[in-house]
């Protein structure tokens, strides 16, 4: 049983201590470096006010996280450390100037991989911008590859981006200097990405869903869907999912490094 004394650690709002105006500048630096040129107009009033006061606001998030296959092993195999981080970093500036070009959020790298999201009210709104993302970031991927395997001792088979999305209601989060997203959408894209091999992006079932009644306008776009069967810890049977293809090719992006 918790006594008042035991507290002591757990997390806590920020307190909204001193000026408000500098946690509104605090606010708007995390916009401006992770956002869309338009982020503070997607957030509402009174969620700004939330996340000033509160250090958190509901919202509804498509969350897409990217994971590099093999990462680990490759690292251990790279000519230049030092190389090898320039070539990761400047892969990450690429996904954050790709996503708030798409009107999306920058999350975090996670080490092997992103996370990015796109906030939303329908998700009709989501299939102008998820896609097209997901299209565009994986020709940065290749290119990052084929740096990597310049940089590379031994080069094994099976590395490549894989992607996971899903979407639904979260909370976005003010953790210091950063927003970050927490909610089932994270754990759903994360299952999606852990069931995908490389080169594959997979979409729960809920968003993909919507993405399928839309089917003629993103295969116009050169994005077909699939359906598909995603085992997971939780299901080992499997998840009902769908996969996404993309039969336009684009030109890769330099991302040599930062």
């Amino acid at each position: 049983m918790l006594m008042e004394s035991d507290h002591v650690g757990l997390w806590e709002p920020p307190a909204v201590a001193g000026s408000i105006s500098g946690l509104k500048s605090d606010l708007e630096e995390s916009f401006a470096r992770q956002g869309p040129p338009d982020a503070k107009n997607q957030v509402a009033p009174d969620g700004l006010r939330s996340l000033l006061e509160e250090g958190s606001t509901s919202v509804k998030a498509a969350v897409v996280v990217g994971d590099l296959r093999m990462s680990g092993l490759l690292i251990r195999e790279a000519v230049s450390a030092p190389l090898f981080a320039r070539y990761i970093i400047g892969f990450t500036e690429a996904v954050r100037g790709l996503a708030t070009s798409f009107e999306g959020w920058f999350d975090k790298f996670t080490g092997d991989g992103f996370i990015t999201f796109w906030l939303y009210q329908d998700e009709d709104e989501l299939l102008d911008s998820v896609p097209a993302f997901c299209q565009s970031v994986i020709p940065a991927s290749e290119a990052l590859i084929d740096n990597l395997k310049q940089n590379s001792r031994n080069f094994p088979v099976g590395v490549g981006l894989a992607i996971g999305i899903d979407a639904g209601p979260c909370e976005l989060v003010r953790v210091g200097d950063a927003l970050t997203l927490v909610g089932s959408p994270i754990v759903g894209a994360s299952r999606m990405v852990s069931g995908a091999r490389a080169g594959q992006s997979l979409v729960n079932v809920g968003l993909g869903t919507t993405f399928e009644r839309h089917r003629d306008r993103l295969e116009a776009a050169g994005v077909r869907l699939a359906k598909h069967v995603v085992p997971t810890k939780e299901y080992p049977e499997g998840q009902e999912a769908f996969r996404m293809e993309f039969s336009v090719g684009l030109p890769k992006l330099r991302v040599d490094e930062a």
